[in-house]
């Protein structure tokens, strides 16, 4: 039985050791990040303890106690790796009271299934020790169902965010726990929905730690290395529709009248700003400690001037003012070339703004 459990979980043990090491050792997020993971894979661990004795558990002639507990554990454990998933994707994006939501639904099928303890509402196990379903005893399938349907209406919010990518991950987990749990409930295979968590995890991870190399540090705008990788990929698919150049103006003055922490208050205000209005296909990249630079893949040309307007007129409701110029590239034009034009444009704006009090 050791042989067949040890060949059954070796490849989740092995991934969720690694892992468990890896997110603690190589800090890229914030702690509660870090913490968030750590728990998510400790639950995996848990839960391939958890079941190795329950196996145990299963081949006397009798029912325990200890069979009766690790099965509790394992019933409330089972939804936990959408959970985690779920909260992780949230991040920053809702508020504390949905996340306490979004944990209800796991923390009720914990509950239910400690009623083994004392009743069969939710499972029992007779007297030859086999495993007697309740009424409540699909609780487990709910919260998964449950989890999984918030994890489909994320992804959408993803997708229409433009994290693509993101929500393509979020639908490669939904999906493959959901076969994972289908093919342990009714077709009796053991050990799917740990591995499936803990490759869901690792993956998850590993995506999350790439998009951090992606933005900068202080604004969590894309970097200069990526602007540079997407205006290539868009010239290619020749979808690149408009440059704007971006600067914002007298930061030096700014950091040398208030310090070095109102400069950078000042340039992730700016960036929240136009991040908040900027529409599908334009993507802002910060390229200098001032400069930003914005790619146009949807927004057609003439749509262009009405989108600088209301950036500024945004921008006007702030501490601050930007110089923005922009160009549009013609057939085969050096893409260069284009940025040039763009911010040519930018210091012929910074020049009618000269002499006006920028900082307000």
């Amino acid at each position: 039985m050791f042989h067949y459990f040890l060949q059954l979980n070796f490849a989740t043990i092995l991934i969720s050791l690694f892992m468990l090491i890896f997110v603690n050792v190589n800090p890229v997020f914030q702690r509660k990040v870090i913490r968030l993971f750590s728990i998510a894979i400790s639950s995996v661990l848990c839960l391939v303890i958890v079941d190795s004795i329950e196996y145990w558990c299963a081949t006397l002639p009798y029912p325990t106690m200890l069979r009766v507990a690790v099965s509790i554990i394992g019933y409330a454990l089972r939804p936990t790796n959408i959970c985690f998933v779920i909260l992780l994707s949230c991040g920053n994006r809702v508020s504390q009271k949905f996340k306490k939501f979004i944990v209800l639904p796991g923390i009720l099928n914990m509950l239910i299934a400690s009623t083994a303890l004392f009743s069969g509402i939710c499972f029992s196990y007779s007297d030859k020790n086999e495993f007697v379903r309740g009424p409540l005893g699909y609780s487990a399938f709910a919260a998964s169902g449950f989890y999984l349907i918030l994890l489909v209406i994320l992804t959408n919010k993803l997708y229409k965010m433009e994290h693509t990518y993101e929500s393509l991950i979020a639908i490669f987990i939904a999906v493959t726990n959901t076969i994972a749990a289908i093919l342990e409930a009714f077709f009796h295979y053991d050990g799917l929905i740990n591995t499936t968590g803990a490759v869901g995890i690792a993956f998850y991870y590993m995506y999350l730690t790439t998009q951090q190399f992606k933005r900068d540090p202080l604004t969590r705008a894309l970097n200069r290395r990526y602007f540079y990788l997407d205006a290539d990929r868009l010239i290619k698919s020749k979808c690149l529709t408009a440059v704007i150049s971006i600067d914002l103006n007298d930061l030096k003055r700014f950091n040398d009248e208030n310090g070095h922490a109102a400069g950078d208050t000042a340039l992730c205000t700016i960036v929240a700003c136009i991040q908040n209005i900027l529409p599908r296909g334009c993507h802002l990249y910060r390229t200098g400690g001032d400069e930003f630079m914005i790619l146009c893949s949807r927004v057609s040309k003439d749509d262009v001037p009405a989108l600088i307007d209301h950036m500024r007129r945004e921008l006007s409701k702030t501490l601050y003012c930007c110089a923005i110029g922009f160009a549009t590239p013609d057939a085969d034009e050096d893409f260069e070339h284009i940025c040039s034009i763009a911010d040519a444009a930018m210091y012929a704006n910074k020049k009618q703004l000269k002499g006006e009090d920028t900082i307000r």
